[in-house]
């Protein structure tokens, strides 16, 4: 019989058995070694950010059962899709057995689980050549104007920002539609406020490697 140990991962409470609890603590432990800037505060939004994909990967990896126990064989799964913050193999040495740091780890509690605020946005997708992740519409906040609406679209479009808005402009000119168009886009188009969001934005696999590019700690 497995002891159970319940962990609080981004926010939510989980219930791991104990090898699962312990390999995911050897990932982080492996993953913070990668990260070797100065700023305190930026290894903590990084690691924040990674914590609130691992908690959406296990949440689906459970179907969003709260009484199923994450095991050793999801945590495995979900450690190796995200991988480490610069694209390298994560180091050898990661049994279940190992023991890591103190305060290395998820945080252990059963209090109640938060959501991580990852918006999902309308649910429009494709399937590459290559197998692309899926695809979803944000509004893209770093290449913004007003909204970012003009922004995210360009981006799932994957076309210029430019002629983006020069459509829009002529609608409004035009027909007078398009600023109706851009407010109502501007209201049920989430914002895409996580590294996640900004990967599906693209069209890119929300690997760490992936994540980081649009993390502040990697741009400065």
């Amino acid at each position: 019989m497995k002891k159970v140990i319940n962990a609080s991962v981004g926010g939510r409470s989980f219930a791991l058995d104990e090898d699962a609890y312990n390999r995911l603590s050897v990932y982080f432990d492996h993953f913070k070694a990668r990260l070797n800037r100065d700023s305190q505060a930026a290894r903590d939004e990084v690691m924040s950010d990674l914590e609130s994909r691992i908690a959406e990967l296990f949440d689906e990896g459970i179907g969003g059962a709260s009484y199923r126990v994450v095991d050793f064989a999801l945590v495995s799964k979900v450690v190796g899709q995200l991988g480490m913050p610069d694209g390298s193999a994560e180091p050898f040495g990661t049994s279940a057995g190992t023991s890591s740091s103190a305060g290395s780890g998820p945080s252990t509690g059963s209090g109640p689980s938060t959501s991580s605020g990852t918006g999902t946005g309308p649910d429009f997708s494709y399937s590459g050549d290559k197998g692309e992740a899926k695809k979803r519409l944000f509004r893209d906040p770093d290449n913004k104007a007003i909204g970012g609406v003009c922004a995210g679209v360009a981006s799932f479009l994957n076309i210029d920002i430019t002629i983006v808005r020069i459509i829009l402009l002529l609608a409004l000119l035009l027909w007078g539609t398009g600023l109706l168009v851009y407010l109502v886009l501007w209201i049920v188009v989430p914002l895409a406020k996580t590294p996640a969001d900004k990967c599906e934005m693209r069209g890119l696999e929300p690997t760490a490697e992936n994540m980081a590019k649009f993390s502040d700690y990697y741009k400065k």
